[in-house]
């Protein structure tokens, strides 16, 4: 199965680091071709054909299955309905899209030419996050009754063009970074029945929110919290920090200077360390790229992650912009 590559900054480092992981295992999945406007970001290769307009990919690479497309947020759209126009299946970056229509013009595309659209919501591929996942759904302690997420991270000041500091271009650290924890709590919990949200621009040369302190709340009495900010530099305060309350008991995630994953019961308020019950993994993105071939190859559904929950994370993500223009009043989410 061949692939390409559309955009080879930050985050296509990463999609070609996982290629690379799945060369080195015999995967039939073989990176053959990268694109980049920029003629010196493609010295990064490791041997694959290289381009610097899409047009000229497209009618070069003939025999292409899919498309990884690590462009800018707000081109997503535009390329991905472009690249299933002209016959291919799009790995897209996240977030989806800037806005609901754009996300639904992309699944409308899918359906319209038949090919095959997954979001790259890497989180969800991530081992400690499904066992997280799996522990909510076993239900050892009883249902989630509150949860709070963090997630503090630096300006991210390498995009092309700056794009990032932009939040017409990229939604602001609202529907970049926070994108990650909004799609795993819609995943874990389902998505919110509604938000209050308050946010704040977190530096002069970045528009638009940069940190956001957002409550989502559920018919059935269960409530989020969530802090995102771009604010923190990177060193040893980058982290994340996970805490579900169940009936029962909690579970706690932290990634920082020091990792943990452990569940502990109210009624004796022993500790389980849950973290030997995952291998280690090379990548994320690896397992997301071996899951999306995986089923263009059997015609599976994207069942871990289809398309239509990516949206409903930018719908979250702009009833909480919604809320927080108007200075925290509640918003309903958009379903």
């Amino acid at each position: 199965m061949k692939a390409a590559i559309i955009g080879n900054g930050f985050i296509g480092n990463a999609h070609r680091a996982a290629f690379n992981f799945l060369k080195e295992e015999g995967s039939n999945i073989e990176l053959v071709a990268i694109c980049d406007i920029r003629p010196e970001m493609l010295k990064k290769n490791n041997g694959e054909r290289l381009y610097t307009s899409v047009d000229e990919m497209l009618a070069a690479e003939t025999d292409l299955d899919f498309v990884c497309l690590c462009l800018p947020t707000y081109l997503h759209a535009e390329y991905a309905i472009k690249l299933m126009k002209a016959g291919l299946n799009v790995l897209c970056e996240k977030p989806m899209a800037l806005n609901m229509a754009d996300c639904e013009r992309m699944i409308e595309c899918s359906k319209e030419t038949g090919k095959r659209l997954m979001i790259a919501q890497c989180s969800r591929f991530g081992k400690d996050m499904i066992i997280m996942k799996n522990f909510i759904d076993e239900g050892s302690f009883g249902k989630p009754v509150s949860a709070f997420f963090t997630a503090a991270d630096g300006k991210p000041t390498w995009g092309f063009e700056n794009w990032f500091a932009n939040d017409k271009l990229s939604g602001s650290c609202m529907l970049d970074l926070q994108a990650h924890t909004i799609d795993l709590i819609n995943w874990y919990f389902g998505v919110p029945d509604g938000t209050s949200t308050i946010a704040k621009q977190c530096a002069p040369d970045f528009t638009g929110y940069g940190t956001i302190s957002s409550n989502l709340t559920y018919k059935d009495g269960l409530f989020v919290h969530v802090w995102c900010d771009w604010g923190i530099p990177k060193n040893k305060h980058d982290s994340r920090y996970t805490r579900i309350n169940f009936e029962k008991g909690y579970i706690v995630r932290k990634v920082g200077a020091h990792a943990e994953l452990s569940a502990v019961s109210y009624a004796d308020g022993s500790v389980t360390d849950l973290s030997d019950r995952y291998r280690a993994v090379k990548s994320s993105y690896r397992d997301e790229i071996e899951y999306f071939a995986k089923c263009l190859a059997s015609g599976e559904s994207f069942a871990h992650c289809p398309p239509e929950q990516s949206k409903n994370v930018v719908a979250v993500m702009r009833a909480q912009e919604t809320s927080a223009d108007n200075n925290g009043a509640p918003v309903m989410v958009e379903k």
